[in-house]
């Protein structure tokens, strides 16, 4: 049997580390540029965007602007007397506050007048959970949110 000559390929090159990182790297940059996106995870898809629940008269437990959201929960009187907490996600610290919200705008205790939040779906969230949309602070300014953002507007630049 007679030796070819044949031209040096890329696989008579001994395997390095640096080599096995580098075609590492390129087969993750594939994987990743070829991946479809996912449900973000600000997504609304736990949340009924086409339905309301609206609370009047609540009385705020605790409300945390945070990271990665924010929560306000806050007890209701149902039909039969009861009290009832439910729990309203915000949107996180960064947009809570860049809107204007600040964590010291409410307190355990305060009345709230009105809170519009979306209701959780049921098997995808717990009961009593919902996404904030839109709550009026005692002293009259509301706040709405979507799911990455915030905006305050005093309650003198109401209609």
């Amino acid at each position: 049997m007679k030796h070819q000559n044949r031209p040096a390929t890329d696989r008579d090159e001994p395997l390095t580390i640096g080599r096995v990182a580098s075609l590492t790297a390129m087969l993750a940059a594939l994987v990743a540029a070829n991946t479809p996106p996912v449900a973000a995870h600000h997504s609304t898809r736990f949340f009924d965007i086409d339905a309301e629940i609206v609370h009047e008269n609540v009385i705020v437990v605790d409300f945390l602007v945070a990271n990665p959201h924010g929560v306000l929960i806050y007890a209701v009187t149902d039909d039969d007397g009861n009290e009832v907490q439910w729990q309203a996600e915000l949107p996180s610290s960064n947009f809570t506050q860049r809107g204007g919200i600040r964590p010291d705008m409410l307190s355990p205790g305060d009345r709230v007048p009105v809170v519009v939040s979306w209701p959780g779906i049921p098997g995808l969230v717990r009961a009593n959970t919902s996404r904030l949309k839109s709550m009026t602070l005692p002293n009259g300014d509301v706040a709405t949110f979507t799911a990455v953002s915030a905006a305050l507007t005093r309650a003198a630049e109401l209609p």
